[in-house]
């Protein structure tokens, strides 16, 4: 047991990655100590009571060249910006109130996702232990396991190896030229410009830390000798070793015992084909595709179409489907009498009773359905992301199957469903796996790795 610490986490706005993160908080929390989430106060919408939250721009970089606008107007942009320092004026500000909320916390360590880990060169300069929070599989360069957002399927074959290196070579030296390109055409207003200013501030050593060997989407480039905490199911993973610094210590799954469910409908409906499963042989389906965030709209709507379809052709199908709170309804209408359609459903409890998941490929998702032994048929907005890596480790496994949905049709979906459904290799497969991730979801290994970095930088400091 340590002395009670005060601990921020600051996680990437994102619903999964916040989600991701509450184990290992509680963990903390019931040991004593203080939490605090920072960040939007749109993203604090499913945070735990028994965790505290700061509100405060999470957002410190201008990122110019990740705008949603054309090239033409993100130049524009930065020729403004060259000029009259608006976007760094006012991130210098935000700045500010990190300085005045972190004093007013006194944080002993800081949570930072590592998605924008980025950030750590502004905590540097508080003096406080940083440690990286990995939602996702490993993500740094092994010649023997394809970049993270490949959907490449590793055989350990002689051409698959040549492949995977071809990929890494071919990732890496792209990133370069865009980073090379991005500062000349943004006039040095480009993210990595951004941050060897602020680098220059802190005091952080930049150029001994920046590595750009391995996949990131948030910024090209991730920071050496921060450790990170790898939060997904190690086991879920291609096999590789792990770096220096670098400790698996997932799955760490946070399920809300006290959940109440007041959907009425949803009670209702389950209860219905419960009483249906007790007469006829019926498949019950859930189909959720993120249903929290308003990415990529449109192939949503384009999978739970051809689910529908499905449904239409399989009497003995009960679709439940989750659309989220962007998909609008009416594009899915009419639906037959064996689909049931929700905003959002309550996705532990549905897991108890579904035989399959059908998922766009997201870590929480899988995590819980493994835990749940609930097979998946996994469909990834694009192949080339990190929804495409995790249908590739899905189908690596055993534990279930993907398509894609610009090249499936309705009789290649409903073949992989029945496949699912009927064969008992899936279920064999994804029970196995779960007597593993029991046995490694331990947070006292969380909580003695803590303790260890902990010990370790104060030690460092004092000398």
């Amino acid at each position: 047991m340590f002395s009670i610490m005060n601990i921020v986490f600051d996680i990437f706005p994102s619903y999964g990655h916040q989600h991701a993160s509450y184990k290992l908080a509680k963990i903390l929390k019931d040991e004593g100590h203080n939490i605090y989430y920072i960040g939007y106060l749109k993203y604090f919408k499913n945070l735990p009571e028994e965790f505290e939250r700061r509100f405060i721009q999470p957002h410190i970089f201008s990122f110019i060249e990740n705008k949603n606008i054309n090239l033409w107007r993100k130049i524009k942009l930065a020729f403004a910006e060259k000029r009259n320092r608006e976007m760094y004026n006012r991130n210098c500000q935000i700045i500010e109130k990190y300085d005045e909320m972190i004093l007013d916390l006194q944080p002993d360590i800081i949570f930072v996702d590592h998605h924008y880990v980025q950030k750590s060169v502004l905590y540097y300069k508080y003096g406080v232990l940083i440690i990286s929070i990995q939602t996702a599989p490993a993500s740094e360069m092994d010649f023997t396991v394809p970049p993270f957002f490949s959907s490449h399927i590793p055989t350990g074959s002689f051409s698959s190896l040549v492949y995977i290196k071809f990929l890494w070579w071919n990732y890496l030296l792209m990133k370069k030229l865009k980073c090379f390109r991005n500062r000349i055409i943004y006039l040095g207003e480009d993210h990595l410009s951004e941050v060897e200013r602020l680098a220059m501030k802190t005091g952080f050593p930049l150029r001994e830390q920046i590595d750009f060997n391995h996949y990131k989407g948030y910024g090209e480039f991730g920071l050496k000798n921060i450790p990170q905490l790898l939060l997904s199911p190690r086991d879920f993973d291609f096999p590789h070793p792990l770096i220096k610094n670098q400790y698996a210590v997932g799955p760490l799954l946070y399920i809300n015992k006290q959940m109440e469910i007041l959907d009425k409908r949803y009670l209702r409906v389950i209860e219905f084909i419960q009483n249906e499963r007790k007469k006829k042989n019926i498949y019950l389906i859930y189909c959720s595709l993120g249903t929290l965030n308003d990415f990529d709209l449109q192939n949503s709507v384009k999978i739970f179409q051809q689910v529908i379809s499905v449904a239409r052709k399989n009497k003995n199908y009960r679709f439940i489907i989750s659309i989220g709170e962007f998909v609008d309804p009416a594009y899915l209408l009419p639906t037959p009498d064996n689909v049931f359609l929700f905003k959002l459903i309550p996705q532990i409890h549905q897991l108890t009773f579904c035989d399959i998941m059908i998922a766009h490929g997201g870590q929480n998702s899988i995590t819980e359905c493994i835990m749940n032994e609930v097979p998946l048929l996994i469909y990834p907005f694009f192949k080339g992301s990190d929804l495409g890596g995790n249908s590739a480790r899905v189908v690596y496994h055993g534990i279930g199957n993907r398509g894609f949905i610009n090249e499936d049709t309705i009789e290649g979906m409903e073949g992989k469903i029945k496949d699912l459904l009927l064969n008992p290799i899936y279920r064999e497969n994804i029970h196995k796996m779960k007597l593993m991730l029991e046995k490694k979801n331990n947070s006292q290994e969380a909580l003695m790795i803590i303790r260890r970095l902990f010990n370790e930088f104060n030690k460092k400091e004092n000398e």
